[in-house]
């Protein structure tokens, strides 16, 4: 019997008219499309035909053959019908999904209006003046360290580590010797010319910040990290010129622009709030008084929804 109704949930036909029940009961409950509410036509214009056609040139550095164009045509008619009859019957409201790409691509609208926009004279000089340090290259530090392992040393590591560092003070530079004298360590014990960033991510910050304010030339220490301890041996530390525009100059219109689509974009919004009036409701079992999101009201009663002034 079971086997016989498991056979049956697999039959195309019964499958093809579940299906169909259900999006039946789709329409009954979110209500039917208004046949006569829009123009039931869909127009394919020569100018989206050209768009298909460029798109496909640009990917695939060819125009489509006639086989892929009626592909692309037959999809987008698919796709617009369908988006239709999901949006008449309701299946995008109150979806996130679908609230989020709408509002994504009205933003992505705006930054390319923003785009348009190009920098007047002396501009990106003074955005460039501005932010320099943001543009100046890297400084790179040389260094050696021995390390001491607390796990083997226990508390005794400290104590090892002054010691053994009046040993190191007076032979300067390290060699292959010198720095095999502390305990066995997972990485190298030699870095040339490295990053902060770089000696951050492999040591973490508070290490890297001390090491960073070494003088070169001698041994240093105790200096922590989240391995142990570590007695740093500083070659050289190379500090990067400051920045010419003329060498950076198209970084900075690129962050420039990046900057005027975002402030064009937070305009273009307030904007568009300014028109709504927004209420925002108490939920259940929060404390304290409930902030407007993104309001410039401070003042709220416990409970009572804050509203902007309706909107003129």
């Amino acid at each position: 019997m079971i086997k016989g109704i498991r056979r049956l949930a697999r039959e195309p036909l019964l499958q093809f008219l579940v299906i169909g029940a259900c999006i039946y009961g789709a329409y009954a409950w979110f209500g039917a499309a208004d046949e006569t509410a829009g123009e039931m036509t869909v127009v394919v214009d020569a100018d989206r035909v050209q768009g298909f056609i460029d798109g496909w040139r640009s990917r695939y550095g060819r125009p489509p053959t006639e086989q892929e164009l009626t592909g692309m045509i037959e999809q987008f008619i698919r796709e617009d019908i369908l988006y239709r009859e999901a949006e008449a019957m309701g299946l995008g409201k109150d979806d996130p999904i679908t609230r989020r790409r709408l509002a994504q691509k009205l933003e992505f609208l705006t930054k390319d209006v923003a785009r348009l926009k190009t920098p007047d004279e002396g501009e990106l000089e003074a955005y460039f003046e501005a932010n320099a340090a943001s543009y100046r290259e890297p400084d790179l530090i040389t260094f050696s360290h021995v390390f001491l392992d607390p796990d083997v040393r226990e508390d005794a590591t400290l104590d090892d580590a002054k010691a053994l560092l009046a040993e190191l003070e007076p032979l300067g530079e390290p060699d292959a010797e010198v720095l095999g004298r502390g305990d066995r360590f997972m990485l190298q014990s030699y870095y040339p010319q490295k990053t902060e960033l770089e000696v951050r991510k492999q040591f973490g910050g508070g290490f890297t910040d001390v090491v960073m304010e070494l003088a070169p030339g001698r041994w240093h220490g105790p200096v922590l990290s989240g391995y142990g301890v570590h007695l740093v041996y500083v070659h050289s530390l190379q500090q990067a010129p400051p920045p010419a525009f003329a060498d950076v100059q198209q970084a900075v219109f690129e962050d420039w622009q990046a900057e005027q689509q975002a402030q064009f974009n937070e305009d273009f919004f307030q904007s568009l709030k300014s028109r709504y009036e927004i209420v925002v409701e108490p939920a259940p079992g929060v404390p304290g008084a409930i902030r407007q999101a993104g309001g410039d009201n401070d003042e709220a009663a416990d409970g009572v929804p804050l509203l902007t002034e309706p909107a003129t």
